[in-house]
């Protein structure tokens, strides 16, 4: 029994498609982990003073999540986890923006109040 020198070619050529499907699939398959990472993300920079401290940072890590959502919901999978890990990145830097300038007030802080016990101590006592 021989085959023709076409059916290996068919063979492999239906391998190919059926790989490239599979894979295909694979890779366009909805990325709720990630949009729930950047959600949990922006939630936690708002808790930590990203708002107040930070807040163009904190704003873009917002619409970026919600694009991620939006994204989801069309079924546009690649752009939707593109903008979840750009979301999380984006919480994070206006969570350690934030953590940096509070930490900067409260050594403002301490300093104004060492500056006034410093005077108070150099003062001359009344007898």
């Amino acid at each position: 029994m021989s085959f023709s020198p076409r059916v290996p070619q068919w063979l492999r050529l239906s391998l190919v498609c059926g790989v490239l499907g599979v894979t295909g699939c694979s890779a366009a398959r909805p990325p709720e982990a990630a949009v729930g990472q950047a959600e949990l993300a922006v939630r936690q920079a708002a808790e930590s003073k990203a708002p107040v401290y930070a807040p163009s940072e904190f704003r873009i890590a917002q619409e970026k999540s919600l694009g991620a959502q939006r994204a989801m919901s069309e079924e546009e999978y690649d752009y939707a986890r593109r903008l979840a890990e750009q979301a999380v990145t984006d919480a994070q830097l206006a969570q350690a923006r934030a953590g940096a300038a509070e930490a900067q007030k409260n050594t403002e802080e301490i300093r104004k109040t060492m500056n006034a016990l410093q005077s108070e101590a150099s003062r001359p006592m009344i007898p």
